[in-house]
C-alpha cells in the first residue's frame, strides 16, 4: 500500500518535468486510488488485522472521481499509438 504512494510522490515529480497531460495524470491516479482502496479492503478483511488497523483501512477506502469524457480523451489517445513501436528482434 505504502508503495503507491511512493509512486505517486514520483510520477508528480515527474509531471512537472513533462508535458504529461493532466488528463493523463488524473487517469493514472484514479488507478492509484483503485489499487489502494483494493489493498486496504484486503487489510480489513484478515483475520489477523486488529481492530485499529481494519478501522485505519476502512478509513482509507475511496472510490476515484470518474470523468468518462478524461477517459474517453486518454483511451484516443492510447489508441493513436497502435502500431507505433516495434519490439526489437
Amino acid at each position: 500500500m505504502f508503495a503507491l504512494v511512493v509512486y505517486g510522490q514520483l510520477i508528480l515529480e515527474q509531471a512537472d518535468r513533462t508535458t504529461l497531460g493532466k488528463g493523463l495524470l488524473d487517469e493514472i491516479f484514479a488507478v492509484l486510488v483503485r489499487d489502494f482502496s483494493e489493498y486496504a479492503t484486503d487489510l480489513h478483511g484478515k483475520t489477523a488485522t486488529t481492530d485499529d488497523q481494519a478501522a485505519w483501512a476502512l478509513s482509507y477506502v475511496r472510490r476515484p472521481v470518474a470523468d468518462p469524457a478524461r477517459t474517453a480523451e486518454v483511451w484516443q489517445q492510447v489508441v493513436a499509438l497502435v502500431g507505433a513501436y516495434e519490439m526489437n528482434p
